[in-house]
């Protein structure tokens, strides 16, 4: 063997050893966003549902994406780095940059963690900054008031993200459990080994449906609930009813002491078999809202 063979061969050793490292390490790590099928299907049905003038005014914003960031986000959804940016593929761009230096800032602005004694959360504010409901109030604002450029095209792909994250129950909650990361499922079918994570991506997958049909199917029901227009307190009123969800007995997150406490019970749980039959139509009808309440501050802000 030659002096050059092993050189090339202990080099290829090394950058194996690293990439099986870093996968680890990316893999291991909590999760704290719905998943891209849940922020594709609320933003597809926000779009579809938005008069033919905003519908407009979002693809000319989606034109303010750099190139370098659109195949990142091309990449993220594995498409071909070419592909033409939609906007349910730009909402999971949040996500794809939450390891770039430039954005790491906005990595707790994906939920909002609240105190186990908290029974409800009200209009009056619980956290000033780096919480998700001051997250869609931030980049609301900037939607508004700047001029059409890559900052206020991030400001959309933030929004349309933020709406489907403050609706997924478990981003309402506590940091203790890490939102429902550190409690790990037994006995469990699914590829989700935590509750967070099953509430982000294996719930959804469940239903056996795809983006396609997860649109068409709450389309048909985008009439079944009234949504009213946007106001800014609103935002609360949001978090509040994902927290509500996360307290249910059956939701098998906690379990409520007399005090009013939602004490977590266990660190590993076997979900009720019944569990995706119950929790699946709360879903949708969670998306439902998102997609919906998106509309609406997209309607009164672009």
């Amino acid at each position: 063997m030659t002096k050059s063979f092993k050189s090339k061969s202990k080099i290829y050793s090394t950058l194996c050893f690293f990439a099986l490292i870093s996968s680890v390490i990316l893999y291991s790590q909590p999760s704290f966003a719905l998943a891209k099928l849940g922020h594709q299907v609320v933003c597809q049905l926000a779009f579809d549902h938005l008069s033919t003038a905003k519908q407009h005014r979002v693809t000319q914003l989606l034109h303010a994406v750099p190139r370098k960031q659109q195949t990142l986000i091309n990449q993220y959804n594995h498409n071909r780095a070419d592909s033409p940016i939609t906007f349910a593929k730009a909402c999971t761009w949040a996500d794809a940059v939450k390891n770039q230096k430039a954005f790491k800032q906005y990595n707790t602005w994906h939920y909002m963690n609240v105190s186990r004694e908290l029974t409800r959360i009200t209009s009056k504010p619980l956290c000033s900054k780096n919480c998700i409901p001051q997250a869609i109030l931030t980049h609301q604002k900037q939607l508004q008031t700047i001029p059409r450029s890559w900052e206020s095209a991030q400001a959309l792909l933030f929004l349309g993200h933020w709406l489907a994250d403050i609706h997924q129950p478990l981003h309402v909650s506590y940091a203790s459990d890490l939102g429902g990361n550190k409690i790990r499922l037994v006995e469990t079918k699914s590829n989700c080994k935590n509750l967070h994570a099953y509430w982000d991506s294996c719930l959804m997958k469940s239903a056996g449906r795809t983006q396609n049909e997860w649109v068409e199917s709450l389309t048909a029901q985008w009439n079944s609930i009234s949504i009213p227009k946007f106001y800014y307190q609103q935002v609360w009123d949001w978090a509040n009813e994902s927290y509500q969800i996360v307290r249910q007995a059956d939701f098998q997150y906690c379990q409520i002491t007399n005090q009013g406490e939602c004490k977590q019970t266990a660190s590993s749980i076997k979900l009720a078999d019944n569990y995706p039959n119950k929790h699946l139509p709360i879903m949708e009808k969670q998306l439902l809202k998102a997609a919906k309440r998106l509309t609406r501050i997209l309607e009164s802000t672009l």
